[in-house]
């Protein structure tokens, strides 16, 4: 369980699947995404970015989802959080705790716009 100052609300966004030349890909397409409300989590901020060659091309903007164990979020999915919306960046983090008080997941999250 997290601390109480973990009040952040975030929205999981999972792809439906839809074959492609044989193999099944992801869907994302508003009907097919199934979404979850995770509580009890924490959004932290961790880098941000330019991209440019004079000018502004493009942001990278990083940030640290701290949220409670049993979380269901996995590489591949979406979080959206502030009507934002961040990639799942590689695995997902198990943080168990030695004293069981403080077990929770980390996950990296991406979102590049510009």
């Amino acid at each position: 369980m997290l601390p109480s100052f973990c009040r952040d609300t975030v929205t999981r966004i999972r792809p439906g699947k839809k074959e492609s030349r044989g193999i099944d890909v992801p869907d994302w397409d508003e009907s097919a995404v199934s979404r979850l409300t995770i509580i009890g989590c924490s959004m932290q901020p961790s880098s941000t970015s330019l991209s440019q060659d004079g000018r502004v091309l493009g942001i990278s903007d990083e940030y640290t989802l701290f949220a409670p164990p049993n979380a269901d979020i996995e590489a591949g999915d979406r979080i959206e959080f502030n009507d934002k919306q961040y990639n799942v960046q590689g695995d997902v983090r198990v943080q168990p705790s030695a004293t069981g008080r403080l077990d929770h997941i980390q996950v990296t999250l991406r979102r590049y716009h510009g």
